[in-house]
């Protein structure tokens, strides 16, 4: 080999072991700091060997957080008279087959449901009268307050069992005030909407020291 070509060759060897020497130092660096900029998509990415990695102005939110609970006796709830009416019609839609009402109904008497029969143009209806909520919780020795609210149907005749009974119209509220000397079950109910437009509400016993 010449000295001309020995010459190039060492050049060659030397610039190629500059160059990855260059690229494990520029890793290395990277890799130590947690901080990229990606300036052709302005995105920002840091903090990712911990888990918790920010992107842009968005920010994993997850936090978990210590609650403490109320421990007043005071309970006070709001309760609305409302029903529920799933509509339909005779002549299939392009989103909605078609539907008739049952033949034989199984609904159980009362006035809790109730079937619209079709109109000229083949819409019906059902309707299932409920309150809002339901379920309440409280504890044995809380002072119990309820709002009944006659928001849907033009009238009602509520019964809290053991507490009071009372005729509610749409647009009135109507509250009740007692505290549950023992644990069980309170039940509440509309006499002109049953059997389905009941709530009910489960003492649980006073904690012990």
């Amino acid at each position: 080999m010449s000295n001309i070509n020995t010459k190039i060759f060492m050049i060659a060897v030397i610039a190629s072991a500059f160059v990855i020497s260059t690229v494990a130092v520029g890793t290395s660096v990277f890799a130590q700091n947690d901080t990229m900029t990606m300036s052709g998509s302005d995105m920002t990415m840091g903090n990712m060997t911990g888990g918790n990695m920010t992107s842009g102005n968005m920010t994993d939110a997850t936090t978990v957080k210590a609650v403490d609970p109320s421990k007043s006796i005071e309970k006070e709830f709001w309760i609305n008279t409302v029903h529920i009416d799933g509509k339909t019609n005779l002549n299939a839609t392009s989103t909605h087959p078609a539907e008739k009402p049952p033949a034989n109904s199984t609904i159980p008497t009362g006035g809790g449901f109730k079937i619209t029969e079709p109109n000229n143009v083949g819409d019906w209806e059902f309707r299932s009268f409920t309150f809002a909520p339901g379920q309440i919780v409280v504890n044995q020795g809380d002072k119990v307050t309820l709002h009944f609210i006659g928001v849907q149907g033009p009238n009602h005749v509520i019964e809290v069992k053991g507490v009071d009974t009372f005729e509610l119209k749409r647009g009135q509220i109507h509250t009740v005030s007692f505290t549950p000397n023992s644990p069980g079950t309170i039940t509440y109910i509309c006499n002109v909407h049953p059997p389905n437009m009941v709530g009910q509400i489960s003492v649980l016993p006073k904690a012990t020291v």
